[in-house]
């Protein structure tokens, strides 16, 4: 008789808890999930899935677990994301307890790596409800729940419908530090003077072939003389090269202990320039130096490794009688690999002697010119010297020439000529890989970047571009290093880039706070509108001095959360006009979703 009582408790338990997760089922509709934001949105490139549920009173089974998994579902594919479990009050394990009388609610907190065409995913999830006394920890899917536990899967629901992108606008160019420019229009080279060197070596000898030839001390001489007769110069550059058959890192060296040779002899024609001044204005022999002191704070002195000296070597052998001179300047402005061209040379030297006997000698030398006021090449005849034969202007000229044209890509191409033929520059390296940066060529900034910070690794044009590219590669820590590190090096670029990281991470708060000093800076009306301060976003875009297409865009957005048709047509009109691609953009912009069935919209984002 207790047997068969026992059995017949059993029944009844296990019959009621069936009937528990048959009617959890039949009622799941009365479950509320919402999503938080309304539709999800993006975050540094990923899709964050936020939502919570409401579970209703007497409703959660207590011998019933329910395997949550959402999914995001859109053209391309779906992907499961991470599932959690919610539990009765008399099942152990794993999970979030659900009160049976009182109900109660879960929040969920997951999300994705977003790729173009998930703006119009879906988030969905179909709960599968299963009887247990102890919840299984290590089920991953809900497929296997209904097979393992003979699970009851529930209705379909819809937690999301699209995604909002808005988040992926904010500027991440930020402000790219270009090297201050050596280039003044109203100076001229009045007088140079060079000093010539044995192949390979530095060291000042007044006997050598080349130094006879030219005559080097009457040329010094002349510079004396020059300086008395006009006064001291604006600027005085001392530069050291060397021929380009040697191996280029010993060539950097060489052509920096060629100019610290010629700068001892400037100090020498200097010291005699000032005496002889000094006795001149019949100063008094006490002050003499303090007088000669003053004087030398009125020059400029520039010192200048320049490696291989490709530009001159080209302009000697287009001017010279060698047959297949055209071949020689073709290797020279063709073939990018340096070790490779440098060989290649070494050879056409074996071929025809006059390179190794007349142009090499002549590049190996050590200059140092004078410059007063004097005009120099208008931009526009720097501009068309640059596109035709950059070879045939100064390491200075062709940097001034890249700044002042405003296509990138043809600026990233005199920088790019920069650090091949003046390779011991920083500010080649440093501005190419600015530029390249800009351009988005990340791999390609990286390697020019990593070269300028070698030659200069404390500047802060330097640095504040190295934390822009580790800004694009995500690496917070080390874009946040490194802004730093230019910001005590006197960086006032990286100050203004700081405020990225925090848009990037969605601190939208801390990083206005942050722009407090700016007003019409794109970023700056970003943050306002992620903040909420939709009108106050609106005035700081029409402010932006460049109305391009992303200024329009953004604020076609910010119209549309007002709900201002009018005007979020109006920007949204001249975006696509100014780029074509934002007409694909905005038709699975869920910021448009009200207008998307309208006529007047479809007619702005008509593909042709």
């Amino acid at each position: 008789m207790k047997k068969a009582l026992f059995t017949l408790v059993l029944a009844s338990i296990l019959l009621s808890g069936c009937s528990g997760l048959a009617k959890m089922k039949r009622k799941s509709n009365t479950v509320r999930y919402m999503a938080n934001p309304n539709p999800v949105e993006t975050m540094d490139d990923k899709v964050v899935v936020k939502f919570t549920g409401q579970i209703p009173e007497k409703y959660f089974a207590k011998n019933v677990a329910v395997f949550v998994q959402p999914v995001f579902e859109w053209d391309s594919g779906s992907i499961a994301l991470e599932p959690i479990t919610l539990k009765g009050e008399n099942v152990t394990g794993e999970g979030i307890t659900i009160n049976y009388e009182n109900g109660g609610r879960f929040n969920y907190n997951d999300m994705l790596d977003f790729k173009p065409g998930m703006e119009s995913g879906r988030v969905t999830l179909a709960p599968v409800g299963y009887n247990t006394s102890v919840s299984d920890e290590f089920v991953r899917f809900a497929d296997d729940v209904v097979t393992e536990h003979h699970g009851k899967t529930f209705n379909k629901v819809l937690i999301s419908d699209g995604v909002n992108n808005t988040s992926s606008w904010v500027n991440i160019r930020g402000n790219i530090s270009i090297a201050p420019l050596n280039y003044n229009k109203k100076q001229g080279v009045v007088e140079t003077s060079d000093i010539y060197f044995l192949n390979g070596q530095s060291n000042l000898d007044w006997n050598f072939s080349m130094n006879r030839r030219f005559d080097t001390k009457a040329g010094l001489m002349d510079l004396k003389r020059i300086m008395l007769e006009n006064g001291l110069p604006k600027q005085i550059t001392i530069s050291g090269w060397a021929s380009p058959e040697g191996e280029e890192t010993n060539n950097v060296g060489v052509s920096k202990n060629r100019a610290d040779v010629a700068t001892a002899q400037l100090k020498i024609i200097l010291n005699e320039v000032l005496d002889i001044m000094a006795k001149r204005a019949k100063i008094a022999p006490q002050e003499i130096e303090y007088y000669k002191y003053n004087l030398m704070k009125q020059i400029v002195i520039t010192t200048r490794s320049a490696g291989e000296d490709w530009v001159h070597f080209v302009l000697m052998v287009q001017q010279s009688d060698i047959q297949d001179k055209n071949a020689i300047v073709n290797i020279v402005e063709t073939q990018q690999n340096l070790v490779k061209r440098e060989q290649m040379i070494q050879n056409m030297s074996q071929v025809y002697p006059q390179l190794k006997d007349e142009i090499f000698p002549s590049l190996r030398r050590a200059q140092i010119a004078l410059y007063y006021s004097e005009a120099r090449k208008s931009d526009a005849e720097l501009a068309k010297q640059a596109s035709l034969n950059p070879a045939k202007l100064s390491f200075d000229e062709l940097m001034y020439a890249a700044y002042i044209n405003y296509n990138y890509p043809t600026k990233m191409k005199y920088y790019k000529w920069a650090t091949e033929n003046h390779s011991s520059e920083w500010a080649a390296w440093n501005n190419a890989g600015a530029v390249a940066f800009y351009l988005e060529n990340y791999d390609e900034a990286e390697r020019y970047l990593n070269v300028a910070r070698e030659m200069n690794p404390h500047n802060p044009d330097i640095l504040n571009n190295t934390g822009l590219l580790y800004l694009a590669k995500k690496d917070y820590s080390l874009a946040k290093y490194y802004f730093e590190e230019a910001g005590k090096q006197g960086s006032n670029d990286a100050a203004a880039n700081i405020p990225i990281l925090n848009l990037k991470k969605g601190n939208y708060s801390d990083a206005q706070k942050s722009m407090k000093n700016e007003t019409c800076s794109y970023n700056l009306a970003f943050a306002q509108l992620m903040n909420g301060e939709t009108n106050a976003c609106i005035r700081t875009l029409n402010c932006c001095l460049d109305q391009n297409a992303d200024v329009n865009y953004l604020r076609a957005i910010a119209y549309a959360r007002l709900g201002d048709k009018a005007n979020t047509y109006k920007n949204l009109q001249a975006s696509v006009d100014q780029e074509y691609d934002y007409r694909k953009i905005a038709a699975v912009d869920v910021e448009f979703k009200e207008y998307w069935d309208d006529q007047e919209f479809q007619t702005i984002i008509k593909l042709y």
